[in-house]
């Protein structure tokens, strides 16, 4: 009998000593992992840097809470829509802050700058914007949550000749990679169905007048005008157009689908068709709870490249979370990303890195942003 007691009482003891190692043992801190996000806040592309700033704030905000071994922050960069200032960004996020995963840029331009770097130091790039189709073959650490010119272009090229009627088209688009492969998309295929494009004017980044190129596009009589860009320098060309009294019809792209074109624009937007990628089904659970947050946390809705800018952030953190703080893993569970459940629709990467969504058509109607319905 008095030897099982001393056995209960030893139990007892390394019992009590276990607990007491246990509470007094130092809490392990979660190991800190940096993503940096390299966006235009500044310059003609701000309003979707600044879209996608709000969406990665708002995936960050939601990581607070949740059980992770890791805590992330995130690097703002601004690359202020110049290739140049892009580049720099990435230098001093990976020399300075030795970070090798970033969010990046929505500019066509500013990625196609980054990529041999990124791709020499094996350093994730993943555009939550970037469309230009050549990003396609940048290399293996290349990657966008957003659909390619290549695409787009097609889309809207078909678009033109098939649904609205034009045989013969302008086209008016930002000296930029972005404007420069939509255009380049758009003139190849619009030619080969059997159109004819009777005008191919540019404009630079920040361009306050378009009349000259307007002149020539009013005196080559199209049937419409293709007219790609950014909010700012758009707004430009719609206004100057009013003013020469012009009734074209005028087909945009995705870049138009922003709530500042309207303020920019005023009343010289009405009508203007836009592609834009199919809507994600407002039922989804997480497409609907992101809405909700959003609205909440940034007092607006979604603006483009929100819920890109939000669901890149979300790749990153989950793929790391599951594989570890490993480049070179992240990159090749990316690589074979399926349907993973993003606020802008299910996401699957192809062997390019690219997303592929299938596209539908807005129009400015009464100045509201409406689903194109002729």
């Amino acid at each position: 009998m008095k030897k099982n007691i001393w056995i209960g009482i030893g139990i007892t003891i390394v019992v009590a000593l276990a607990i007491v190692l246990f509470v007094t043992q130092p809490k392990r801190e979660p190991e800190v992992i940096k993503i940096g996000a390299i966006l235009p806040l500044t310059g003609s592309a701000a309003p979707y840097g600044q879209n996608a700033q709000r969406g990665i704030n708002l995936a960050i905000s939601e990581l607070v809470d949740k059980p992770s071994k890791y805590k992330f922050e995130v690097v703002f960069q601004d690359s202020k829509t110049e290739p140049k200032e892009a580049v720099n960004a990435l230098r001093h996020l990976y020399d300075t802050e030795k970070i090798r995963y970033i969010i990046g840029d929505i500019n066509s331009t500013g990625v196609l700058a980054m990529t041999p770097i990124a791709e020499k130091n094996k350093i994730l790039l993943l555009s939550p914007g970037a469309s230009n189709p050549d990003i396609s073959y940048a290399g293996d650490w290349i990657f966008r949550n957003w659909h390619s010119d290549a695409l787009e272009g097609q889309v809207a090229a078909n678009f033109a000749f098939n649904k609205l009627g034009w045989k013969t088209t302008a086209v008016l688009y930002v000296n930029a990679a972005y404007g420069a492969g939509l255009a380049k998309t758009f003139k190849s295929v619009f030619e080969s169905n059997g159109g004819k494009i009777v005008a191919y004017e540019t404009y630079p980044q920040d361009a306050t007048d378009m009349r000259t190129q307007i002149v020539k596009i009013l005196n080559s009589k199209p049937d419409g005008l293709y007219l790609p860009g950014w909010p700012k320098e758009m707004s430009v060309a719609l206004k100057q157009l009013k003013e020469m009294n012009s009734t074209l019809p005028i087909l945009s792209a995705q870049g138009f689908d922003d709530p500042s074109i309207l303020e920019l624009a005023g009343d010289a937007a009405e009508g203007v068709i836009f592609s834009v990628p199919q809507v994600p089904d407002t039922n989804n659970s997480v497409v609907k709870k992101f809405n909700k947050k959003y609205k909440e946390k940034c007092s607006r809705l979604p603006g483009v490249c929100s819920a890109s800018g939000y669901d890149a952030l979300k790749i990153y953190t989950w793929a790391i979370d599951r594989v570890g703080n490993n480049p070179e893993k992240v990159r090749n569970l990316m690589a074979n990303l399926k349907d993973f459940p993003g606020a802008d629709g299910p996401i699957t990467f192809d062997e390019h890195g690219d997303l592929l969504k299938p596209f539908m058509f807005k129009e400015v109607k009464n100045g509201k942003f409406t689903r194109f319905s002729k």
